[in-house]
Order: structure tokens, then C-alpha cells, then sequence
């Protein structure tokens, strides 16, 4: 991918977390969104690549939890998926989140051992965690509320 190219991708990826409809500077701990509203924020993310969303199960693993509740969660203690992991776009969104200072925030449910586990967001996470940051905002899929 050229100059050119790289600069118009994260134009394209600065918009949509602009239009996004959250970002960890605009929500607040302890708040609970429903599944719908997960699910509609998960779309916008993935709008130029919707064979992410739609080829795959996420909807379907989104659809398990009615309810999402936002915490801040230790970046440890999320499982990080390494080897279906694009370097190209981590790097990207590196850049784009020094750019902007914020970031959307990552959907997870909780493991029965301790851990989260990531239902979307594994590229932002990574990025995440190679910015240095040591707890992130997120999003924790709930049964109940």
C-alpha cells in the first residue's frame, strides 16, 4: 500500500470513529447499552469492511448478551487473539488514535476463569496495548442487568 493509499484508509477510519457513536471520551463508566445498540455501533465500525461483520459470527456473539455495560478493564487480563491479527491495520490504528486521543471502545464478555474475551475490537485492543495503555474502556457483554 502507497503513501497515498495509507493517508485516504486512515481519513476513511478517522471518519468513522468520528461518526461512531461512542468513543471512550464520550461514555461513562457503570453506563448500560443494550444489544441493539451494540450491535447498530459494531456495524458503523466495520462499514468498508462489512464481510467482517457479515461473513462471520459476530453478530451472532453480539446477540448472546442483552445487555453491555462499560468498565474500564486491565489490558491483561483480556485474551488478545495473535494469529488472526492484520500488523498492517494495528499500525494504522496506532496512528489514528495518537491522532485523535480517543478511541471506540472494545465489546468483551468475561470468561468463567477471570479473562475477557474479545467479540469485537481484536485490532483496536492490540493497538491498545502497544500504545502503552495499561486499562482500557470497554464494553462487557451482561445476561442480566
Amino acid at each position: 500500500m502507497n503513501l497515498q493509499e495509507q493517508i485516504s484508509r486512515i481519513q476513511s477510519m478517522m471518519g468513522v470513529i468520528s461518526e461512531s457513536i461512542y468513543s471512550n471520551n464520550n461514555i461513562n463508566i457503570g453506563d448500560i447499552y443494550e444489544e441493539s445498540d451494540i450491535y447498530t455501533y459494531v456495524q458503523k465500525l466495520h462499514h468498508k469492511r462489512k464481510e467482517d461483520f457479515w461473513e462471520g459470527d459476530l453478530g451472532e456473539r453480539i446477540e448472546k448478551y442483552p445487555f453491555y455495560i462499560v468498565k474500564e478493564i486491565p489490558i491483561e487480563q483480556i485474551e488478545m487473539d495473535e494469529f488472526q491479527v492484520d500488523d498492517d491495520d494495528v499500525e494504522e490504528y496506532v496512528d489514528l488514535f495518537k491522532k485523535l486521543n480517543s478511541y471506540p471502545p472494545i465489546v468483551l464478555t468475561k470468561k468463567q476463569y477471570g479473562y475477557y474475551y474479545i467479540i469485537d475490537g481484536t485490532h483496536r485492543a492490540n493497538a491498545l496495548r502497544e500504545l502503552g495503555l495499561k486499562s482500557i474502556i470497554c464494553f462487557v457483554g451482561k445476561k442480566k442487568k
